[in-house]
């Protein structure tokens, strides 16, 4: 769900977000002692939660504007700031050039939540720590110190754990290496907030020990997430498109049939095959765009009226970038990106397989 843009750069908010959003709320409401024993009417508790927890995720986002403006302003394409379970993310659409820069961008978030949790902290203090307002601003001060905390930690893909990267990057000069170091450092202390987790729950039952686990377990598939990609932007680091692509496995005819088209698409394993005309790519059809079709009969339709179209399609020149094409593959969530020229003809098609090929040759 998009929510609008800040300074030009689009927040996104995740489903899983609603989920926590709703918890926090209603912890708050019910369990939050200050709250529960305020004499507050019920409406009036749950709209003071509701408030709170929206200041605790604004707060979340202003940790995420942070990094992103920061990274804009040192020349790092920010697109967009997606809120989830776990809190947000910063999507940067390039690596900073240099470790002081990565330093910064990194440190800038943490910093914001503790300057944040220090002028909550004021403000509590002034409304009063026994008023129903300054309790829920206090708890937003000691909400803000522990994400400041937190993300300090030496785990990627916490900002703590790009500092240390960007540190070790500065001490080696060799940044690969330095991801692979800041990668095995952040999959022990995964491994520690996973230990805590269980510790937690065997000894007190308590599900705050089931999130610990959970936490874990995503600094641990996240940061082998990083890691990997940081192995994939060395291997292909100065390549481009046509060092990646591969021909098509078959092509369709612009004058041929749905039913010509889906039997060629069965046939090489459901991948989404270029529609031609000549050497012209016109666009790409697939299993879901067969779906288009509905009752009309299969020979009696052509391929071009339910193809996605080129224009509707990610793709590529033979020399843009090969990690930024890599990058978009991944993001989007696209099974190929067709390579052409200016005149739309297809020079061939970036795929999952034919980027790993390019690795696994490198290797």
């Amino acid at each position: 769900m998009r929510l609008g843009k800040i300074y030009g750069i689009e927040i996104i908010v995740n489903s899983s977000w609603l989920f926590i959003f709703a918890l926090v709320v209603w912890a708050l409401a019910s369990g939050f002692v200050p709250f529960r024993t305020s004499g507050l009417s019920p409406a009036a508790r749950g709209t003071l939660a509701v408030v709170t927890a929206l200041l605790f995720f604004g707060s979340v986002l202003a940790h995420e504007l942070a990094h992103s403006l920061l990274a804009r302003s040192r020349g790092v394409p920010v697109s967009s700031i997606t809120l989830f379970i776990f809190g947000g993310v910063s999507h940067l659409e390039a690596e900073p050039s240099n470790a002081p820069g990565e330093a910064w961008i990194a440190f800038v978030g943490p910093l914001t939540s503790l300057i944040l949790a220090g002028v909550f902290f004021a403000a509590g203090r002034g409304a009063g720590p026994q008023h129903p307002v300054g309790a829920g601003l206090e708890y937003l001060a000691t909400a803000n110190l522990m994400l400041g905390v937190f993300n300090l930690l030496p785990a990627s893909p916490l900002d703590g754990g790009r500092v240390l990267h960007a540190l070790l990057w500065r001490w080696t000069g060799d940044r690969l290496r330095a991801t692979r170091v800041a990668g095995l450092i952040g999959r022990i202390f995964a491994w520690v907030i996973i230990g805590i987790g269980i510790s937690t729950t065997l000894a007190t039952g308590l599900a705050g020990g089931l999130w610990l686990m959970f936490v874990g377990w995503y600094l641990l598939q996240a940061g082998a997430a990083e890691t990997m990609g940081a192995e994939v932007t060395h291997v292909l680091g100065g390549l481009h498109a046509s060092d990646l692509m591969l021909p098509p496995a078959a092509i369709i005819q612009a004058d041929a049939t749905v039913e010509g088209a889906y039997e060629e698409v069965v046939r090489f394993g459901g991948r989404a095959l270029p529609v031609m005309l000549g050497e012209r790519l016109l666009g790409l059809l697939s299993m879901r765009d067969l779906e288009r079709l509905g009752e009309t009969p299969r020979d009696r339709a052509y391929a071009t009226s339910i193809m996605t179209k080129l224009e509707a399609l990610e793709r590529a020149a033979p020399n843009d970038d090969a990690v930024a094409v890599v990058r978009r593959l991944a993001q989007g969530g696209y099974h190929q990106v067709p390579v052409v020229d200016s005149a739309d003809r297809l020079l061939g098609l970036v795929t999952r397989e034919s980027v790993l090929r390019r690795i696994a040759a490198a290797r």
